[in-house]
């Protein structure tokens, strides 16, 4: 099989190639082995560069034998933006999941969650969910406040 691509096509694959990339290995610090298949592919896009009129974009490392994006890379490609669309996005959603499922939890009780199916669970979360939503929507986090401490200073007091 024979894939054919433009040079823009080109710049497309590593901007998508960066994107996952960071989903796979950002927090983290060693590349698991279960990516190394990944890593190999993106491996092989990179070393075509030349080929796709994209040089300036991708560099050798010899000292690593592996191939970089560049800055000039980052100066012309939108996938941190992407990114931190995305990363922003899923912070407030997982939060807002995990706020709604914590105080479901408390009005229900653990047992009686855990009997919930997932469509009753979606009916009973709705008002919380709402709650949330407009909140964050309207005041982000400038009113989420911890109101006990498990520091060693004791409950409820303040930190400096």
């Amino acid at each position: 099989m024979k894939l054919e691509l433009s040079r823009r096509d080109y710049r497309s694959l590593l901007t998508v190639l960066e994107i996952a990339d960071w989903v796979l290995h950002a927090y983290r610090t060693e590349e698991p082995q279960e990516t190394a298949p990944l890593r190999v592919l993106e491996q092989k896009v990179l070393a075509l560069a030349e080929e796709f009129g994209c040089g300036e974009l991708v560099e050798y490392d010899a000292i690593e034998q592996r191939y970089w994006l560049t800055r000039d890379y980052d100066e012309v490609s939108d996938a941190v933006q992407l990114i931190e669309e995305f990363e922003n996005d899923s912070f407030w959603d997982q939060l807002s999941d995990r706020l709604v499922e914590r105080d479901l939890i408390r009005q229900i009780g653990e047992a009686a969650y855990q009997r919930l199916d997932p469509e009753q669970i979606a009916e009973q979360a709705e008002p919380y969910r709402r709650l949330y939503g407009e909140e964050f929507l309207s005041h982000g986090a400038d009113r989420l406040e911890i109101l006990q401490q498990a520091l060693g200073a004791g409950a409820g007091s303040k930190l400096s």
